[in-house]
């Protein structure tokens, strides 16, 4: 909580983490998913059914909010030494095709193609790996 305070005030962005401790996570950690996610998709389904006659309907049941999201392809575009980093682990990493991963990262970070979760993924996944594999 304490850097997300820093971090939010610092950079003007919105965060809140007020109804955070250890206990309620353990516990919304235990309940089944449908609590948590609706059947229709609508998210903290428990939390807003909570807090009806307490928050008004027409902020509860907006659909509009998105939370913050980070440029990591601002950051890394053009960022292709990036490559050198994730080639070690990605040879090592029996289903994936690492001749494959490696071209589509770079098209990726030299802005040839598409940016987006799954290549954001691929470097963190290859950078997790590459620390566990290493000890």
């Amino acid at each position: 909580m304490r850097h997300s305070d820093r971090n939010s005030m610092r950079w003007s962005v919105e965060a809140r983490v007020p109804f955070l401790t250890i206990e309620l996570a353990e516990f919304v950690l235990s309940l089944p998913e449908s609590f948590l996610v609706s059947g229709d998709g609508q998210t903290k389904s428990i939390f807003r059914a909570a807090m009806r006659g307490i928050v008004p309907d027409e902020i509860l049941d907006r659909r509009d909010k998105i939370g913050f999201e980070t440029p990591e392809r601002a950051w890394l575009q053009g960022q292709t030494k990036i490559l050198d980093d994730v080639r070690l682990p990605l040879d090592q990493v029996a289903f994936l095709k690492s001749a494959n991963v490696a071209e589509h990262l770079r098209m990726s970070l030299g802005g040839e193609r598409a940016w987006g979760a799954r290549e954001w993924g691929l470097i963190n996944f290859l950078n997790w790996f590459r620390s566990v594999t290493s000890q």
